[in-house]
């Protein structure tokens, strides 16, 4: 005996072209059509008729029922999710405190609380508290994250980056000068001055030379500052001859490409935004060497990074000079 499938198996079909037989295939309900589910219960419609129609599962008739009937009144759909818990005023007050005390945002400061005060306080948490007093605003261009490959020295005092900025302090036009170092991204030297010229730029990195010592390589764009205008792969310079006589080799960053110096450019872009809170280059210095934890250190702070990432050689050279000057 041949039989088709479609002869001994045809299962009822709803109005959306779901089935009841199986709980693959749900329909999702308004609360129009709760209204109406409950409506055709109480008009004497046979249930598994009201579920074969809406497209969903008996058990959910039964459960709409029972809500109505225990509530008087028709049920409504209820948002997803947990129901929010309620922030003590006591922990408010605390995320408060240390949001003033490091000025960096909820990821990073829900590792900082952890690490001083071995207390753990969700990011979503700090977000929600600092959101809600206007410490931060809610960013509204978020964007899918673009893959991305980041270029770092492995050892400190591999690379140095530098550049200049035009900042405005107390309404007066100055300009920035400082120097990062690649893999750690401490701030090993920085200057305010008047103008942007050679000169002080030599002598700002002859300062950060006395306090680490000398970098293998220097990373700059070609600024008159760094590189001759006419001919700025042979030409002689007077930065040119400076990093000669130490030994150090100048790399210049493609033309129109500020991705390549991307670090120290990221750094200036801190102390345009944080200058109005800190009121000196000096504090913000400070803050992003030893305060802000960088994820890009596994969330470590630069100067501690810029230690323990040095080379064995280096070690030694400064445990040399700290003990034998």
């Amino acid at each position: 005996m041949n039989y088709s499938f479609s002869l001994l198996y045809s299962p009822v079909v709803s109005r959306n072209n779901f089935t009841t037989n199986t709980d693959e295939f749900v329909q999702k309900l308004s609360n129009r059509d709760i209204e109406r589910i409950i409506k055709q219960w109480k008009k004497g419609k046979p249930i598994p008729e009201i579920a074969n129609y809406f497209g969903i599962t008996r058990q959910r008739v039964y459960k709409l029922i029972k809500e109505y009937k225990d509530s008087g009144e028709y049920p409504i759909l209820r948002k997803p999710g947990r129901k929010r818990k309620e922030i003590a005023e006591e922990t408010r007050i605390f995320i408060l405190e240390n949001f003033h005390a490091h000025l960096v945002g909820p990821v990073l400061l829900e590792r900082k609380i952890e690490e001083v005060h071995g207390i753990h306080i969700p990011h979503n948490t700090i977000y929600q508290v600092l959101l809600e007093y206007g410490c931060i605003e809610v960013n509204v261009r978020k964007r899918k994250q673009r893959k991305w490959v980041r270029f770092e020295r492995e050892h400190s005092m591999s690379l140095w980056q530098g550049d200049w900025k035009q900042v405005t302090i107390d309404g007066q036009v100055k300009w920035l000068i400082a120097f990062m170092d690649d893999s750690s991204r401490l701030i090993t030297c920085h200057g305010i001055f008047d103008f942007p010229t050679t000169e002080n730029t030599i002598l700002v990195l002859q300062m950060g030379f006395a306090q680490y010592g000398i970098p293998r390589e220097i990373l700059t764009d070609h600024g008159t500052q760094f590189v001759s205008a006419l001919d700025r792969d042979n030409a002689s310079h007077t930065f040119k001859d400076f990093l000669d006589s130490y030994g150090i080799k100048h790399i210049i960053a493609r033309i129109k490409h500020p991705q390549t110096n991307g670090k120290i450019e990221r750094f200036f872009g801190e102390v345009e935004r944080r200058l109005p809170r800190f009121g000196s280059i000096e504090k913000i210095v400070v803050w992003h060497n030893e305060v802000k934890p960088h994820s890009s250190l596994d969330y470590d702070e630069p100067y501690h990074a810029f230690w323990y990432r040095l080379p064995p050689e280096r070690i030694l050279g400064y445990v040399k000079e700290w003990f034998y000057v």
